[in-house]
């Protein structure tokens, strides 16, 4: 191998291992936005079995608490969560093949098979 071939192997390993430091970024990001969302879900539940438990009306609890609202934040914070986790996915599943990783190794570190890996891996390149 040449060292012009070394240096852009390395450029795009250096280049994928930047995009999942990004990704992975990102995901803590997400996590810690459903963490809080998640929190405040319970407590809103915790509050809404006490009402119920002191006789208060069900369509009246759901109200206090702004139930709708609740709904849209946290079906909000999972979508974003999972969004996260799929692109740190598919850019470690990157960074690790444009290292030398072949979908085999890939799929056995990650627990999954070399096909799924292999879709990751396209899935992080598709906009490219």
């Amino acid at each position: 191998m040449t060292l012009q071939a070394m240096t852009i192997q390395d450029d795009g390993a250096a280049e994928r291992r930047d995009d999942a430091v990004r990704d992975v970024l990102r995901l803590v990001e997400a996590n810690r936005r459903l963490q809080g969302t998640l929190q405040a879900n319970a407590a809103l539940c915790e509050g809404s079995l006490l009402a119920l438990l002191d006789g208060a009306d069900p369509g009246d609890v759901l109200d206090d608490v702004d139930v709708a609202r609740a709904r849209l934040e946290l079906a909000d914070s999972m979508a974003a969560f999972e969004r996260a986790r799929h692109l740190a996915r598919g850019t470690f599943v990157s960074a690790q093949f444009v290292r030398g990783k072949n979908m085999k190794e890939i799929g056995r570190r990650w627990g999954i098979s070399r096909q799924l890996a292999h879709r990751f891996y396209k899935e992080a390149h598709r906009d490219v």
